[in-house]
């Protein structure tokens, strides 16, 4: 997860750390190579979500599975 480059003053200063204090720098690295704080506005990657109201008097612009539950609804 992490490069020698990464590591690198934990292992050369490795007996000035504590076992807790080489954990917690080594952790610290990882999440912020891993995490980003970035604001990113892409479009591309938003999804659409579709909205169904069950209380649509038109079935016929339902998909199956809604119209389904919309029968079962009824019955139970």
């Amino acid at each position: 997860m992490l490069s020698d480059e990464d590591k690198k003053d934990v292992i050369e200063n490795k007996e000035k750390y504590s076992l807790e204090d080489i954990k917690a720098k080594l952790s610290v690295i990882c999440f912020d190579k891993k995490i980003s704080f970035a604001l990113e506005d892409n479009k591309e990657e938003e999804q659409q979500v579709t909205t169904y109201k069950l209380e649509d008097n038109n079935d016929s612009n339902l998909p199956e599975w809604v119209r389904a539950v919309k029968e079962q609804e009824k019955l139970g």
